[in-house]
């Protein structure tokens, strides 16, 4: 199972305002998302990243797309999402999940807390950061503060709209920073 962690950054790495907001990304932004999800017909993302985009988008969000499995992960045994989404425990549930539809790999979208629990298990294969020429000096990281140090060699890169530009990592599984 390959894991492709992607993100839409700023130039210092936040995905976010420290409320959540993420007023300074582009609406393009959203249909490169789409794009990435047809292509791999799945994405992982936490609990705070559902309920921020859900509330942020109340018209436009992630049950808009039409594709199964959509899994949220928590570590909150009572929560309940609804019926197109399956809500999972750990990385490792939602892996069996997207296998169990045949698929060989997953898309994880965050937040920073998943992200550095997906890489401190060394389940990442690639990371794909969109970098918006904006810089946050406070606001949600797409690492969050942990113990990792992990080293990328980039894989390619290509120059988007509106200034901003896609660059792909494999991860180095076997050398650590």
């Amino acid at each position: 199972m390959k894991v492709i962690l992607s993100m839409a950054v700023s130039l210092n790495g936040m995905v976010a305002r420290e409320d959540g907001q993420e007023d300074w990304l582009p609406s393009e932004g959203w249909d490169e998302f789409l794009v990435d999800v047809e292509k791999f017909r799945n994405f992982v993302m936490g609990r705070e990243t559902y309920e921020l985009v859900q509330a942020l988008y109340p018209d436009h969000n992630f049950d808009d797309v039409s594709i199964d499995p959509k899994i949220i992960i928590t570590r909150n045994g009572h929560y309940s999402a609804p019926e197109t989404y399956k809500v999972v425990h750990t990385p490792q549930e939602a892996l069996t999940l997207i296998e169990d539809k045949g698929l060989d790999t997953a898309l994880l979208i965050g937040g920073g807390k998943l992200n550095s629990e997906f890489l401190k298990q060394g389940l990442v294969d690639q990371i794909w950061l969109t970098y918006t020429p904006h810089i946050l000096g406070k606001g949600r990281p797409f690492i969050a503060p942990e113990d990792i140090d992990i080293q990328l060699t980039l894989m390619e890169h290509e120059q988007l709209s509106l200034g901003r530009l896609r660059a792909k990592y494999s991860v180095n599984k076997d050398i650590h920073g």
